[in-house]
């Protein structure tokens, strides 16, 4: 098993709500979404793990960005790359959650400022996804990982 994680995630907001998933049993939540297989696309991954986890077909509207991230299992350092798309689910609303379609995870909507209490992770998309419901759509890149480069500097 690698310790490296290629993982597309899916944003779905609906009355400043974001669908989250959650592992049964773990502490934090995540966005919908899962890893990428070689030679797939991260659009094509996203629309093949939603139609896994709960049987709907969606439309990817937008790349929002990307959100490197590290953490230790295990006393074993893991990395993953999060492509980070906007979805759209017309059959998909709050209050009303997804029913999952794999035993070990369950979704549900969280108001979009209580994402905090519900340690989604990683947790620069706390911050990210706050901007996209205020309006802001630049394209993002935030990182958990130590980095000399000082991107002000780059170009």
């Amino acid at each position: 098993m690698s310790n490296f994680h290629h993982l597309t995630r899916g944003i779905i907001i609906s009355d400043n709500k974001v669908l989250l998933a959650h592992a049964i049993g773990h502490r934090n939540t995540f966005l919908p979404g899962g890893h990428i297989e070689f030679g797939e696309s991260a659009p094509i991954a996203l629309k093949r793990e939603i139609e896994e986890e709960i049987g709907l077909s969606c439309d990817v509207e937008s790349f929002l960005g990307v959100v490197e991230h590290k953490w230790e299992k295990d006393k074993a350092l893991h990395c993953e790359i999060n492509q980070v798309f906007k979805l759209k689910i017309p059959e998909l609303e709050a209050p009303k959650s997804p029913t999952s379609r794999e035993s070990h995870v369950e979704f549900y909507w969280v108001p979009v400022n209580e994402l905090d209490k519900h340690n989604l992770q990683p947790y620069p998309f706390r911050k990210l996804i706050h901007q996209l419901v205020n309006g802001d759509d630049s394209v993002w890149w935030e990182s958990t990982l130590d980095s000399e480069i000082n991107l002000d500097n780059i170009g």
